[in-house]
């Protein structure tokens, strides 16, 4: 009887050293694939995350490459500097069909001639001129088109979302600007860009205006200053956007930028948000 205990004691032992083993040896099947489930989420965060910063990496050309523009618009300038102008021979469906196209594929358009009544139509047609139309979609939700007059060089600006652009010993520039969450566009005019302009030499304003493009509101500042060799008058507005806002700039020597007032109020007032 001693004989068979100890043997039935010896059996169990082994019988619960072997449960143990399997046991740990489960607890080291379940540790990896928990470290490989864990090590799939790491890389699928890590690839979601690479994708949606591909998705918004702006896709702008280097600076100084020269834009082709998109089309063309007849535009008769407006008597008052804060109205809009009219397109005389574009219209919004153009610019919208432009919005599903991919960045820097431009293409040429037909236009539809808008009709005039009366005598206006007989004035638009003396006064109007034929303007190309430039596209930007450098950046995501901040696409804009503007248009200047057919012998203007326009090319991408240093920063994603800029052109540059010289036409008459005049040059002007479309800048993208952050504006901070806890102020707005006004604001930021107020107390970050005149500040700063005032540093300007011989910087004097000449006029502050709030008015509206395409139905955003806009803040102008009108100001001269001077440079190494000549007065200069610049004209720089804000235009609010759904994202950032757009800094359009125009400057030149005094008497350039007066005899030039209608053609660069209608550069001004072509500008257009895509896709807002």
């Amino acid at each position: 009887m001693i004989y068979d205990f100890r043997k039935t004691m010896e059996h169990r032992y082994h019988y619960i050293v072997g449960l143990d083993k399997c046991f740990f040896r489960g607890d080291i099947i379940m540790d990896k694939i928990r470290i490989l489930i864990l090590v799939i989420g790491i890389i699928v965060i890590i690839g979601f995350s690479i994708y949606s910063f591909k998705g918004t990496t702006p896709t702008s050309q280097p600076e100084g490459t020269q834009i082709k523009p998109i089309g063309q618009a007849t535009i008769t300038p407006s008597p008052d500097t804060y109205l809009n102008h009219s397109l005389v021979n574009t219209s919004t469906s153009n610019l919208k069909s432009y919005e599903s196209v991919p960045a820097f594929h431009y293409i040429s358009f037909s236009t539809n001639l808008m009709a005039l009544a009366g005598e206006n139509a007989s004035n638009a047609a003396s006064s109007s001129m034929v303007m190309n139309i430039f596209a930007n979609k450098d950046l995501p939700e901040n696409f804009y088109s503007i248009s200047f007059p057919q012998a203007t060089i326009v090319t991408h600006g240093k920063n994603p979302g800029s052109f540059v652009a010289k036409f008459q010993n005049l040059f002007s520039s479309i800048d993208l600007q952050d504006i901070p969450d806890d102020t707005n566009v006004n604001l930021y005019m107020l107390t970050v860009a005149k500040p700063n302009l005032n540093m300007l030499p011989d910087y004097k304003e000449l006029s502050s205006n709030q008015f509206k493009i395409d139905n955003n509101r806009a803040y102008d500042i009108k100001y001269t200053w001077s440079n190494s060799s000549e007065k200069l008058e610049t004209l720089k507005t804000f235009i609010e956007g759904k994202d950032q806002a757009a800094v359009v700039t125009f400057s030149g020597p005094v008497q350039d930028y007066i005899k030039n007032n209608s053609t660069l109020n209608s550069i001004l007032h072509s500008f257009k948000w895509l896709g807002q």
